[in-house]
């Protein structure tokens, strides 16, 4: 077979300083699972040992208009607490920062708390070599407070009432940044109160959804124009009360292009045995998106993880684009549990089917990731990471990788 000549040359150089398409569409079932593809894995020896990154910074969960202590989180003294990374990288700096990252703390000393949602709130911090941040002097973080107990309503029945922000994502284009997140558990009412006053809100918030994307955007990266509504829960934009899980965006010539990760509920339109599914939308202006039914499912061509535990499926992720090829990092775990514990790396040309590395960037306690192109010449590109995990801790790292091997491979 031809997979056999199918080498991704990558070295990891650890530095701690229209058209409708659904899955039968593509390759059938049996052969799209194909897990045990001999696909080569990236060199996963470090030439420098890890470093954790530091990042100084406040944790706030405190409600709108309220400043305790108690809801106070310092992250610097504990090194933890740090969850969801997206990071925008300027090489020329932007605001005297190359690196600007924005995440929300959780996990480690935040996730122990009992009111840990609280603080799961959009933070913006910046850094010059990837290791050492701060924030960025005149913000005021989080850029979005936490949801009052009025604002939120209960999940289910015994758990505690407390609407919460995750899984934060950024574009930088047309000279501004885009930064999209999910609220869960969050009137419609009390995101009216929060967004802008337009059209676009009102018709998105004429009911109460589980969970909602929105989008903030600023020219500076330090104030934040009010709240958009992108979707919601609710069908049509998606299967009903689905998760909307990690949301990921990139400018693709203009097009807007999302992926997120979906529960395959029984009534899902797309013919696939796994336990989740990453769904494909894109947008013209990056606030109004194609609908689920619009919406496309990406193929995996081999999904190396099955052969690991066969309840592993993807269940965060982040998606960049570079020279025509689109780049996935994938935390994959046992879904069933809600969690993720490796770390993969997938490439595609069309956005749609993917190729994975056979063997996993990260082997345990992975959580979801960003990667973002630093630096390129001829058919090499390299890219930062900022690796997530479990404890709440983050590394930066770089992987250069060789085009001309991806080419090959398809």
């Amino acid at each position: 077979m031809y997979w056999k000549h199918f080498i991704l040359l990558a070295s990891i150089v650890f530095l701690w300083s229209g058209c409708k398409q659904t899955l039968e569409e593509l390759e059938p079932l049996e052969e799209k699972k194909a897990g045990f593809r001999k696909v080569n894995s990236l060199k996963d020896d470090f030439l420098v040992q890890p470093i954790l990154v530091q990042i100084q910074t406040i944790a706030n969960g405190n409600y709108p208009g309220l400043h305790t202590s108690q809801f106070l989180r310092d992250l610097g003294f504990f090194q933890d607490g740090y969850c969801h990374p997206d990071v925008q990288y300027f090489p020329n700096g932007f605001r005297g920062y190359k690196f600007w990252m924005v995440f929300t703390p959780y996990f480690g000393s935040v996730g122990y708390d009992f009111y840990a949602r609280r603080y799961e709130n959009p933070t913006v911090v910046v850094s010059n070599d990837g290791i050492n941040w701060v924030e960025p002097e005149g913000i005021s973080n989080p850029i979005q407070k936490t949801a009052s107990f009025k604002e939120s309503f209960l999940e289910k029945k015994g758990e505690l009432v407390q609407g919460f922000w995750s899984d934060v994502d950024w574009m930088f284009r047309n000279n501004r940044f885009e930064l999209y997140y999910r609220g869960s558990f969050i009137k419609a009412t009390a995101l009216k109160k929060r967004g802008v006053n337009n059209q676009n809100n009102r018709h998105k918030l004429m009911e109460n959804a589980l969970r909602t994307i929105v989008r903030q955007t600023s020219v500076d990266g330090i104030n934040w124009e009010p709240l958009e509504v992108i979707y919601t829960s609710n069908a049509p934009a998606t299967s009903k009360d689905n998760h909307i899980l990690s949301p990921s965006f990139v400018d693709v010539d203009g097009n807007i292009k999302s992926y997120e990760v979906e529960f395959n509920k029984t009534q899902n339109r797309f013919k696939s045995d796994d336990l989740t599914l990453v769904i494909n939308r894109s947008s013209l202006n990056g606030l109004d998106f194609s609908n689920y039914r619009a919406s496309k499912a990406v193929n995996f061509l081999n999904e190396p993880w099955l052969t690991l535990n066969p309840n592993n499926s993807v269940w965060h992720l982040d998606v960049t684009y570079q020279d025509g090829y689109y780049f996935m990092l994938l935390a994959v775990g046992d879904v069933k549990k809600y969690t993720s514990d490796l770390l993969y790396l997938a490439y595609s040309k069309d956005g749609i089917n993917f190729l994975v590395e056979g063997a996993p960037i990260v082997k345990e306690r992975a959580y979801r990731s960003t990667i973002f192109a630093m630096d390129k010449n001829n058919h090499h590109i390299e890219f930062g990471l900022i690796l997530g995990s479990k404890v709440g801790q983050f590394k930066f790292a770089k992987i250069k990788v060789d085009t001309e091997k991806i080419e090959d491979a398809f």
